[in-house]
């Protein structure tokens, strides 16, 4: 079964804590403990990873995502004024995969109700948690009934 992690960037690999840390106030960068939490995500699951973030709108910052963090395979779909849910539920009816596994990682709740059961939120404070990290890993490896 093909399983899918769809990542946001802003308040899941950088965080207001980091922000703080780094002394970059207003300027969230990107966390390596968190980006390195993505990565086990990925090396634990053999997931494939699409960037649902606004950071996908922007070449230099797909960029950083893939040096920093993961490769991805895609991005989702722009609709405008709309909810990131749909734009993953778009990206999954497009590519044929509404019957993947998937996980969706992002602080915004704005997901679809029947998208609930896959959404892991992290928080703008920390970010990706290894807890989070761990339940997202047992999600996608979870065995089909």
């Amino acid at each position: 079964m093909r399983k899918i992690l769809f990542l946001d960037i802003d308040g899941v690999v950088n965080s207001q804590h980091f922000a703080v840390v780094t002394k970059a106030r207003g300027v969230l960068g990107i966390d390596p403990y968190p980006a390195f939490l993505v990565g086990k995500i990925q090396l634990d699951t053999e997931c494939e990873v699409v960037l649902s973030s606004t950071w996908r709108l922007w070449e230099d910052a797909r960029e950083q995502v893939r040096k920093q963090i993961v490769d991805f395979i895609d991005v989702t779909p722009e609709l405008y004024h709309k909810p990131r849910g749909e734009e993953i539920q778009k990206w999954l009816k497009d590519n044929n995969c509404e019957d993947a596994r998937y996980a969706i990682l992002d602080d915004d709740p704005d997901m679809l109700e029947s998208q609930l059961p896959n959404f892991f939120q992290t928080t703008t404070e920390f970010g990706l948690t290894q807890k989070i990290a761990k339940a997202v890993t047992e999600h996608l490896n979870k065995e089909s009934k």
